[in-house]
């Protein structure tokens, strides 16, 4: 249950972050301060399925459960926040993330994926890298920069994307079935850098 909250709150920081970006007309702006859903999370302690992904291929099979359980947590505060918004002044977003949403849901399904593939990969940098780094500055450059790069380079990221999907009003079996090849794109593309770590046998942090 513990595990659950902590992945509903995640879900609802990344709700923020969303609002956020679809609030501001400059990109570069939006992007940066996008990142706030993702330092509250770290600094805080919470669940987000992007992030436990990250060290898939260093834990035990029964790790795969504590990452189904973040994923469900992530979907409830998303879509719970997005739901929420939707009935509030906020509403007035909603041509903006359907905008965004319409783009994602006319791209290949290849495509898709390799937008996830690299958004993982950022991903892990921005956690492993919050995590490890020891100078404050660059453990906050080490999750800032990253996440402003998955966005302006328009990759997938699947937490943000549920929300969009859910503010847009979005969510068809077409939508679920992105939502599924992208949350994949993102585990594939988070465990790269770890896997790559593991087959040289080279120290990698643990999840806690």
């Amino acid at each position: 249950m513990k595990t659950l909250i902590k992945a509903i709150a995640a879900g609802v920081c990344i709700a923020m972050g969303g609002i956020i970006y679809l609030t501001l007309e400059n990109r570069i702006a939006g992007s940066f301060l996008f990142s706030i859903g993702l330092f509250t999370i770290y600094t805080f302690g919470f669940n987000l399925y992007t992030g436990k992904i990250c060290y898939i291929v260093h834990e035990g099979p029964s790790y795969l459960k504590t990452v189904l359980i973040v994923y469900i947590g992530n979907l409830i505060g998303t879509l719970g926040s997005g739901l929420i918004f939707r009935h509030t002044k906020l509403v007035k977003l909603v041509e903006h993330a359907t905008e965004i949403v319409d783009l994602k849901l006319t791209d290949t399904l290849f495509s898709t994926f390799v937008m996830a593939f690299m958004c993982g990969v950022l991903m892990c940098i921005a956690v492993v890298g919050f995590q490890t780094v020891k100078d404050d500055v660059g453990k906050h450059l080490a999750l800032i920069l990253p996440i402003m790069v998955f966005i302006l380079s328009g990759f997938e990221h699947s937490i943000a994307d549920m929300f969009y999907f859910t503010m847009a009003g979005a969510w068809s079996l077409k939508a679920v079935l992105y939502m599924l090849v992208i949350s994949l794109g993102n585990m594939v593309g988070a465990s790269m850098i770890p896997a790559i770590k593991k087959v040289y046998k080279e120290d990698f942090p643990c999840s806690h």
